[in-house]
């Protein structure tokens, strides 16, 4: 048997997983030889192993096997001592600068307390202006160099503890394995000719994901919001992606990806008397078989190449090398993929790796909206078209309005040609106010009507443009619902009307009020609804 030397060429990464492609080129005399791709992974799906490659040559066999193999050496352990003492007494000569620079900054306070003593007497020459300026210049100076080295300092040992952490994962990592399994894939393959072999080995491993991240920038100016849609990558599958190619796909491959399949109800009847039992008991038989997943030989996936003369070219049928700024994206039926450029490389130690996928500006429309009955904020937000061929997977955003950072929020999955509403954080520059006035109640009904109990409630919503242009804004509110026939809900104010662009009214009886507001311009809108039942009846909700 041959190891084969092979590399991490692509890497394709899902929400919850990852499939690695490594190859390896061999050269080879003409006949059957056993070629191994050694230390996988351990987390390894052995159903996904698939081998395929261009060489004149078949595959006769592919087998997955598991060996044993001793624990990395002591060379290894004791160099990532060393290295974890040596950033040790870094740390330790940090902390020692850090103690000196605070006593430093306290000898500069102790000097200014004294000078500005008010129980020391001075004399002119003591109170000489010039001396009292240099003297404070001294102070000032000197303490903001103290306060930069402090930082400073306290900044490089956060970094050194940071590379103490890494190196304790790995040391402890190393010492939880006395002795593991190692995971082989073995390839039969009978050569025709003498020549150079490449080979390429796919498999899907756990413990890696990606996850999507907008930073988005808006202008007020222009009316615009630039996007860069980035993603984190992490991993923890065993083995380091160095220098390769990255793929990520919106694809669920944990899912089952055939539809459930409905199984029979079956009831019985039973003798509801005392100590009676089943009429009839049937029982259904719901059982599986294991089975076992043997490794095949892809040979439907590897494509021998005739002979040398015919196509020289012997290397990998790799994917070609992106040469744009941004991610490509490839739409399939039932996934995206995104195909980031260049080459990168991710550790295997769950910290967090980011590529960008795509950035673009997007023209925006701006609005305020506001609940003013659970919130008298107004907040401001912008509708955008996704005019791009890239999907936007719900994800967390960073909000940043005029090169100000504003807020964090979410925003939900968009794709290609869909609006979206996104928020931009609160806007006090538009003032909102939700009074309460009053609620009573009214009797209807006499001696020969069904008595009637009517509870009427009134409030009074103000809106306040003082910005220096004109916006438009909605405010929302809403009406009780009834549950009961006998329980009528009524709009007193405003009255509504069916195709009134101002004031809408929703199935949830949700009530929306559109404006556009000049600047200083201020409404204020009357809500008033009666709820009215019978007087025997109590109301519960209200």
């Amino acid at each position: 048997m041959k190891i084969l030397e092979s590399q991490v060429a692509l890497v394709t990464v899902f929400p919850n997983r990852a499939q690695i492609t490594r190859t390896a080129i061999a050269s080879l005399p003409a006949g059957e030889h056993w070629l191994v791709f050694d230390n996988l992974p351990a987390s390894i799906d052995q159903k996904s192993v698939q081998v395929n490659g261009r060489g004149s040559a078949i595959i006769t066999k592919v087998q997955f096997q598991q060996t044993f193999h001793e624990p990395p050496s002591d060379e290894v352990y004791k160099a990532l001592q060393a290295s974890k003492q040596t950033k040790e007494t870094a740390i330790r000569v940090l902390q020692e600068k850090l103690k000196r620079l605070e006593k430093q900054k306290q000898l500069l306070d102790g000097i200014a307390q004294k000078i500005t003593n008010t129980n020391k007497s001075y004399d002119a020459a003591d109170l000489n202006p010039a001396s009292w300026m240099d003297m404070m210049t001294f102070y000032q100076n000197n303490l903001a160099e103290t306060d930069a080295q402090i930082l400073a300092t306290e900044q490089e040992k956060k970094k050194e503890e940071e590379k103490i952490t890494k190196i304790n994962w790995e040391m402890q990592y190393i010492s939880n394995t006395p002795q593991q399994r190692k995971n082989q894939v073995v390839v039969g393959i009978e050569v025709r000719k003498e020549g150079e072999i490449g080979l390429a080995l796919a498999y899907i491993v756990q413990h890696a994901s990606w996850k999507p991240v907008y930073d988005l920038r808006v202008s007020t100016e222009i009316k615009q919001m630039q996007m860069n849609y980035k993603a984190v990558i992490q991993q923890q599958t065993g083995e380091h992606w160095e220098n390769t190619e990255l793929r990520l796909s919106t694809a669920q491959p944990a899912i089952n990806g055939q539809q459930p399949e409905l199984s029979p109800w079956r009831i019985q009847l039973y003798d509801n008397k005392p100590g009676g039992g089943a009429y009839q008991s049937s029982q259904m038989l719901v059982g599986g078989i294991q089975q076992n997943y043997p490794v095949r030989a892809m040979s439907n996936m590897f494509h021998p190449i005739q002979e040398e003369e015919e196509n020289e070219d012997s290397e990998l049928n790799m994917p070609e090398e992106i040469d744009v700024l941004t991610a490509t994206v490839e739409t399939k039926s039932t996934s995206v993929f995104f195909n980031i450029v260049g080459k990168h490389s991710v550790k295997s130690d769950k910290t967090d790796h980011q590529v960008t996928i795509m950035q673009t500006d997007f023209a925006a429309h701006f609005r305020y909206s506001a609940v003013p009955k659970l919130s008298t904020y107004a907040y401001l937000k912008i509708k955008v078209k996704n005019d791009t061929a890239f999907p936007f997977l719900a994800g967390e955003t960073n909000i940043f309005l005029d090169n100000n950072f504003v807020a964090h929020a979410r925003m939900n999955a968009v794709a290609p040609t869909e609006e979206f509403w996104t928020f931009l954080g609160i806007d006090e520059g538009i003032k909102v106010e939700y009074k309460f006035l009053k609620k009573y109640e009214k009797k209807e009904g006499g001696m020969f009507t069904k008595k009637i109990q009517v509870w009427l409630y009134e409030y009074l919503i103000t809106i306040h443009n003082h910005k220096p242009t004109t916006e438009e804004i909605v405010i929302w509110d809403q009406l009780p619902i009834s549950g009961n026939e006998q329980l009528k809900v009524h709009l007193l104010e405003p009255v509504y009307k069916e195709g009134n662009d101002q004031l809408k009214k929703t199935d949830l009886e949700y009530l929306e009020w559109f404006f556009l507001l000049k600047p200083e311009e201020e409404v204020k809108i009357p809500f008033k609804f009666s709820v009215e039942h019978p007087q025997d009846m109590a109301v519960d909700g209200l």
